[in-house]
């Protein structure tokens, strides 16, 4: 009998989860709210429950007898999988762990009584508490436990921050939102994984997003073109901050913010594989390491090891917002066949406006040589941007 890995979500971004474990030999049981998405039909066995629902998931799993439960990609998955980690005596991380790497607040708070050089921040629960915010203008305002740019406003004014405020209240869950201050800087995101409190670093990746005032991201490059007293001071900050929010095992995504004087900012760390394809594609393609399965190989407790790559590759991953986008993917089939890696499912394209990254329309994927580094796909992303 095959051994068995409960997966948590089955969205286009944990098809490559899906995929790979199938690949190790394993018999995968996936967990999603049914909606016609990739994973429900490449799952071995798969179930119509919303991945919120961890009490009725364990009830299931309890059955299923898994060898290891995980999820790439998503903050809210998180919860459940240490959750059922936890009572089935499965590999997974603390229940503290939990609170402080999904809630952005609670991990401020973990950051700094650590010493974490990161953004002054206040939570607020209502406009009516903006006239006292305390912080200096700009500030970012965001929802204490979204991802993937919901939310995310950046103000000028008080007038601003009421308006950010309400709206961002609105796709929160718990509805709370951080207030912080805006760090004038360049966007990194990191990845690392752990096993028993010991952390490897993988990659770095460059953001590049629309900008002011959502901040979505049109896609990533990795590995990050950074000096490398910068790449160590990275990850001095990242290591200390997954101590400090007690992320002993799995994968990590850390954002960070480096200012013009070269300080580290921590933006916000995820006790997950990065999204956007940054762990399932790009570090593949930039390191030669196989993060999906590293991440599998933790979950279920076996040992990993990080290999180094002998021909270096950059990973791309281009987001599609309209037209323009889908048309500039078609130029590329053409003229750079050779290099596109994946490209997701695409199905109508429409002129619309994106407010966050669950709008977007699709992707592709680059494999290029390292002299291919400036590879014209991120052009004309100024017309995103308010």
């Amino acid at each position: 009998m095959k051994d068995r890995i409960v997966i948590i979500g089955a969205s286009e971004l944990q098809l490559p989860l899906i995929e790979k474990a199938k690949s190790k030999g394993y018999e995968t049981h996936v967990f999603a709210w049914k909606a016609g998405e990739n994973g429900e039909r490449v799952a071995d066995k798969f179930y119509p429950i919303s991945i919120t629902e961890k009490e009725l998931i364990c009830d299931v799993c309890k059955e299923i007898n898994p060898k290891g439960i995980v999820s790439i990609a998503s903050d809210l998955a998180v919860v459940t999988v240490n959750y059922i980690a936890d009572k089935l005596g499965l590999v997974g991380n603390s229940e503290y762990s939990t609170i402080v790497s999904t809630n952005k607040y609670e991990m401020r708070k973990a950051l700094r009584l650590s010493n974490v050089n990161c953004p002054r921040f206040i939570k607020v629960k209502s406009e009516q508490e903006c006239d006292c915010i305390g912080l200096t203008y700009p500030l970012i305002v965001k929802p204490v436990d979204r991802s993937g740019s919901r939310g995310i406003y950046k103000v000028l004014n008080n007038t601003q921050l009421k308006l950010a405020v309400i709206n961002s209240l609105e796709q929160s869950f718990i509805k709370e939102v951080i207030v912080e201050e805006f760090i004038i800087g360049k966007e990194y995101s990191v990845e690392y994984i752990s096993i028993n409190g010991k952390h490897k670093f993988l990659a770095l990746t460059e953001k590049v997003t629309t900008g002011a005032p959502n901040f979505i991201e049109v896609g990533h490059i990795q590995p990050a073109n950074i000096n490398k007293d910068i790449l160590e001071s990275i990850k001095i900050n990242v290591e200390m901050s997954l101590d400090a929010l007690d992320i002993k095992v799995g994968a990590s995504h850390s954002e960070v913010l480096i200012n013009e004087i070269d300080e580290v900012f921590i933006v916000e760390i995820g006790a997950r594989m990065g999204g956007d394809c940054i762990g399932s594609d790009l570090v593949e393609i930039s390191t030669g390491n196989d993060f999906v399965g590293m991440v599998i190989d933790v979950a279920c407790g076996s040992d990993i090891s990080i290999k180094s790559f002998n021909e270096p590759r950059i990973g791309i991953v281009r987001y599609i917002f309209d037209n323009d986008d889908y048309e500039l993917l078609q130029v590329l089939k053409k003229t750079n066949k050779e290099h596109i890696w994946r490209v997701s499912e695409l199905t109508k394209i429409e002129n619309k406006k994106i407010r966050d990254s669950s709008q977007r329309q699709g992707f592709f994927i680059l494999n290029v040589p390292t002299n291919d580094r400036n590879i014209s796909i991120f052009n004309n992303i100024d017309r995103f941007r308010d």
